[in-house]
């Protein structure tokens, strides 16, 4: 279907669009899953007022970044990966070893912490010092956890350590903003773990209130107090976990507290209890959403899913996200939140979040509780080429989402809202899965790993190799 014709469908649907839903209140479970009280309402939704859903928005007030203007790509030298003219990129970390020119660990002095196997979601923290801190998710069973790379201010590795040891499939996950990793355990009876960038395994938590499911990803919203956790399942759900209020963090610093809250599932208006908008003219449209408590939240949510369907013979709440991956959250600055047609509030935060078993990306209107597809496999990025299982997600300092890919093509896409978008990097061969894309503060620098390497890269192939994207300077003005 081409774009104009898609456009022109969306505004036929937009007319049958439904009125607001009310804010909900919140719940957790006893085990029963036709018997949960509803708890309090700790932070209640955004008065959506009366506006007439047919004046809602056909599509968010979106903007792509200035990555969108890179050029066509070309060899860099380094393991056979593709980038833009300008760009430049290193080695960084290879499994069992570390820095850029793979050399041994004991030569470097790093002889505590090898590179460890499979490395996945990551983030970066900037430091007091003017240096950064890279840390990658290891996504194995039983000897998973999280590794560090410490950088000084000239980008040199000076120390490697672990900050989370002997978890499960730690997959993506997420940062907070009072700096510390939130990694994700994805397995049926899943847990999410608070680390300190700058601990020891030691140091780290566990956190049950986050709930129990295959976690992908998780994204925090300071302002709400609220945080949104994607979950990796053909039958997922989005779920959102508001906090009961501030507390100190594992590193000494005010942050959620993350123990006491109320874990919700999200639902799309028409699309409850377990459906899916199948269609994708219509999963384009904006649509209003509630959130719903979650039965049994101390339980793994497949089983409670499943218990609900049996004892009911109707679907579970929340809508179906087939296949939740990578979740980040942008917020706009203060005077350039646009206004959203048809909402009552201007756009000042927006949930990304990638489903790679429909290769869609969705955007949440967090303060107006509005949902959108805005990429999807229609919007070829070259001809004939569809973006193949879209994963984690991140959104440089300029504005720029990126989005990963597993699968055959292997690329970090650059992607445009609800319009063509561009390729920014592509390790040919296939055969792994691009992983932890993330910025430093200023955007000079994107991090990201091939999980399994490549056959062109150095050490054991399948180990895993972690580079550094240099991002010209013309590239980072936002």
């Amino acid at each position: 279907m081409n774009y104009q014709r898609r456009r022109f469908l969306q505004i036929l649907l937009v007319g049958g669009s439904t009125v607001a839903v009310s804010a909900c209140v919140g719940g957790s479970g006893d085990g029963n899953p036709l018997n949960n009280p509803p708890a309090p309402n700790l932070n209640p939704a955004p008065d959506l007022g009366d506006a007439p859903a047919d004046i809602l928005a056909m599509e968010l007030p979106l903007s792509p970044g200035p990555l969108m203007s890179i050029g066509p790509l070309e060899n860099s030298g380094v393991d056979g990966i593709l980038i833009p003219p300008e760009f430049e990129i290193r080695r960084v970390a290879v499994s069992g070893l570390t820095s850029s020119t793979a050399i041994p660990l004991p030569s470097l002095g790093l002889i505590n912490y090898p590179w460890h196997i499979f490395p996945d979601g990551g983030a970066v923290f900037d430091l007091d010092d003017g240096g950064w801190i890279y840390v990658s998710n290891s996504e194995i069973t039983p000897a998973g956890g999280v590794g560090v790379l410490r950088f000084n201010r000239d980008g040199e590795i000076t120390d490697s350590y672990p900050i989370l040891r002997n978890t499960r499939q730690n997959c993506a996950g997420g940062p907070t903003p009072w700096q510390t990793w939130l990694s994700c355990e994805e397995v049926p009876d899943g847990r999410v773990y608070e680390c300190d960038p700058l601990g020891t395994p030691d140091t780290a938590r566990e956190l049950p209130a986050l709930g129990i499911f295959n976690h992908e990803a998780v994204a925090v919203d300071l302002t709400t107090k609220t945080l949104y956790l994607t979950e990796d399942s053909g039958s997922g759900r989005l779920y959102r976990f508001r906090s009961g209020g501030m507390t100190v963090s594992i590193n000494g610093k005010p942050g959620l507290d993350m123990d006491n809250g109320i874990l919700e599932v999200l639902e799309i208006e028409g699309f409850e209890a377990g459906a899916y908008q199948q269609d994708l003219v219509e999963a384009r449209t904006v649509k209003r959403v509630r959130w719903v408590p979650v039965q049994s939240p101390d339980r793994p949510q497949s089983q409670a899913r499943s218990e609900i369907e049996i004892a009911t013979g109707a679907g579970a709440p929340g809508t179906v996200f087939k296949g939740g991956e990578g979740i980040w959250i942008q917020e706009l600055p203060e005077g350039q939140r646009p206004q959203v047609s048809g909402a009552n509030n201007p756009l000042r935060a927006v949930v990304y979040f990638a489903c790679k078993g429909d290769n869609r990306v969705y955007a949440l209107d967090i303060d107006n509780d509005l949902i959108e597809v805005v990429f999807d496999n229609e919007q070829l990025i070259a001809p004939d080429t569809p973006f193949d299982d879209v994963d984690n997600i991140t959104i440089s300092p300029m504005g720029d989402v990126i989005v990963a890919e597993d699968g055959d093509a292997m690329r970090l896409m650059v992607m445009n809202p609800n319009g063509p978008s561009k390729i920014l990097l592509q390790i040919p061969g296939g055969g792994s899965e691009l992983t932890g894309p993330a910025f430093t503060g200023n955007g000079r620098f994107l991090y990201f790993s091939s999980q399994r390497g490549n056959a062109a890269g150095p050490g054991v192939p399948g180990l895993g190799i972690t580079y550094e994207l240099t991002i010209p300077e013309r590239f980072r003005a936002g």
